[in-house]
């Protein structure tokens, strides 16, 4: 009888000990939040046919190259860098900061004098860029994103426009899509900018690659918290039975993206320049 309510004071004991346990650390695994900005220069996760960079088919995945953090570090840079035969480039780069602990925030990345050898079999050459580089701002007044790719030619794949709205697509049906300046809205409100996504679709299609993800200078920034210091508006004022006017643009500058437009940020503004 005795051994019984030993037990029974030993399981009755053990539940508020294990409802303590959790309670302990719930609070640790709430507090993994994402940085307020983060940076990488390049990332690649493919599987290539036979024939396309040699003659065996290979599998690589390159996790993220010279990644920066507002957590640490705040910049990094590689140099000489062979993606595995996929990309080259002199100089990756990428540095994210922030101002205090709930400042606005500054993320970019950046690749200089890139080859891309993956794409030659569909470009007819090596596509070549001096600089390959993105950027994302957060301010209380909200997120800015933007995109460069100076001398940047892709041959055969397509042109580049010299101004573009985000997330333009060129490539060729069930072979390959490369997303310029492609801006993603995550459902916590941040915005990440990749200036160039190359994607490998796979398929049994003539002149197919492979399948797989090539990013190129990715750049993200968490919403900061604060006052705006600008008016919620963008439009000028309007006359009595006038509508509002859109303010001029500068050289280059690109439209302010609409509010809810599929993968780009909320009202952000975004560019893309090429030259």
């Amino acid at each position: 009888m005795r051994s019984a309510l030993l037990r029974g004071r030993t399981v009755g004991l053990a539940v508020p000990a294990l409802a303590l346990l959790a309670t302990a650390v719930a609070p640790s695994a709430l507090a993994a939040e994402s940085p307020a900005g983060s940076a990488y220069g390049a990332s690649a996760s493919v599987s290539l046919l036979p024939g396309v960079l040699g003659d065996k088919g290979i599998t690589v995945d390159t996790g993220k190259i010279a990644p920066s953090s507002t957590e640490g570090p705040e910049s990094a840079q590689v140099v000489n860098v062979p993606l595995k035969g996929l990309v080259t480039a002199k100089v990756i780069s990428s540095s994210a900061k922030q101002d205090g602990s709930s400042g606005p925030v500054d993320s970019k990345a950046s690749i200089v004098d890139a080859a891309l050898p993956v794409l030659a079999p569909l470009a007819g050459s090596t596509p070549t860029a001096r600089v390959i580089s993105s950027e994302c701002k957060s301010t209380p007044d909200g997120i800015t994103a933007s995109s460069e790719l100076a001398g940047l030619d892709l041959g055969k794949i397509g042109k580049i426009p010299v101004s573009t709205k985000p997330n333009q697509k060129l490539g060729i049906d069930g072979v390959l899509q490369v997303i310029v300046n492609e801006q993603i809205k995550h459902s916590d409100g941040s915005l990440t900018v990749n200036a160039l996504h190359i994607k490998l679709l796979g398929g049994d299609v003539t002149g197919a690659l492979g399948k797989g993800d090539i990013v190129l200078a990715s750049a993200t920034c968490a919403k900061v918290a604060g006052n705006p210091t600008t008016p919620p508006s963008s439009t000028q004022p309007s006359e009595p039975g006038k509508p509002g006017t859109p303010p001029a643009e500068g050289p280059g500058q690109v439209t302010v993206v609409p509010v809810g437009a599929p993968e780009t940020g909320d009202g952000s503004l975004a560019a893309v320049t090429a030259r």
